[in-house]
């Protein structure tokens, strides 16, 4: 069984789509923000096996062959660099949480330490177990953060970079308003997109 995933576009002119500004100095355009986010947004709640088919209609009819192929090419190199960009992120992200972790692991080792002389000092009870309960405490605390990073933070930068990427391989085909390739979730509104469509 074929399983994709439509996005339609429906436009009064296939430029609508498109911005002439670009940081990028081997690119004439890329998409805009409006239209970069409404496909991400739909890619997103698709089904993640499924192959993205995005189909261009203007003004209600099936867009040309030459703007397919226009869209086709803006999509790609928009989305690829969106793609490159967030598999930097995630690297960087992972080598911060490595280092963070170093670091964390270091200061436990020295509150543990300190700890252990602590319990071994003079002091009254109280502000012994107080003391070394408190340094203890200060060196778990330290390592909360790569905790955060290695176990949580790095799956959604890697599930958009996963999402972007599957964007720069998309299919666009001429299409019409209504008309679905395959299942697809239903449109999701802009204002429920859970992430950013990057800069363009």
């Amino acid at each position: 069984m074929d399983h994709k995933a439509r996005i339609g576009l429906d436009v009064h002119d296939v430029k609508q789509l498109f911005s002439t500004f670009d940081p990028s100095p081997f690119h004439e355009f890329s998409l805009n923000s409006t239209a970069a986010q409404y496909i991400s947004s739909q890619a997103w709640y698709a089904p993640r096996k499924a192959d993205l088919v995005i189909a261009l209609s203007i003004r209600g009819k099936p867009a040309s062959a030459e703007a397919v192929a226009r869209l086709q090419e803006v999509v790609r190199a928009h989305f690829t660099r969106l793609a490159s960009s967030e598999d930097q992120n995630l690297h960087q992200l992972l080598r911060t949480g490595v280092a963070s972790l170093a670091i964390g692991l270091c200061v436990l080792a020295f509150c543990t330490v300190l700890s252990r002389g602590v319990d071994a000092s003079s002091l009254p009870d109280g502000w012994r177990e107080g003391l070394r309960d408190g340094i203890s405490v200060f060196g778990w605390v330290a390592n909360w953060r790569p905790a955060q990073i290695l176990f949580y933070d790095w799956w959604p930068v890697r599930r958009v970079r996963n999402l972007y990427r599957r964007l720069a391989e998309a299919s666009v085909v001429a299409g019409v308003p209504g008309k679905r390739t395959a299942e697809a979730d239903e449109v999701a509104p802009l204002d429920t997109m859970p992430i950013e469509a990057g800069p363009t």
